[in-house]
């Protein structure tokens, strides 16, 4: 009967990998909620972790790169670097690696967070970029879009007043 679980576990884990790229702690939250209250509960704290032991040896699973390509990803999304920490710790990946694919992404947060507002910036048309004339409701609007993007008000700032055109597409090359 244990063995009959264990390959039914497999198969959702297998299911699961298949649509979603995740982290182990992320498919064993993931497996936990599908065998809760089911018939394949008995047993399954030690049939999930020896299932994520055995993806994790065959390479299927590997928080390593999925945290370097999820970074990437939300970097290129135009994301703060605070918004990605956040996101990753909320797909269970460890500190540890957050942090060693941060200093991968560029060794000063802060140039990575401005690079990272400059793409928002002209993603939204908002800024230097802006196509109508400034008032207080859009500069609102506008500093709004970044703090919920998870930049801090200096960055902010920096972007949609501070700079212009010329100095954003310098930084930008």
């Amino acid at each position: 009967m244990s063995e009959d679980n264990y390959l039914e576990i497999e198969s959702k884990a297998i299911w699961y990998l298949e649509k979603y790229a995740t982290s182990s702690e992320n498919l064993r939250r993931y497996l936990k909620r599908k065998v809760m209250n089911t018939h394949l509960n008995s047993g399954s704290e030690e049939n999930i972790n020896k299932i994520i032991q055995s993806l994790q040896s065959q390479k299927l699973l590997n928080d390593k790169l999925f945290a370097e390509s999820k970074i990437r990803s939300l970097f290129n999304k135009a994301w703060s670097i605070k918004r990605i920490r956040f996101k990753l710790k909320q797909l269970g990946v460890v500190d540890s690696l957050i942090q060693e694919n941060l200093k991968e992404l560029g060794e000063n947060e802060i140039d990575a967070d401005l690079v990272s507002a400059i793409n928002l910036v002209k993603k939204k048309s908002i800024g230097p970029y802006r196509k109508v004339k400034l008032t207080d409701k859009i500069k609102n609007r506008e500093f709004g879009i970044l703090s919920r993007a998870g930049f801090s008000y200096a960055i902010s700032k920096k972007v949609l007043v501070s700079m212009n055109r010329i100095e954003i597409e310098e930084i930008k090359q």
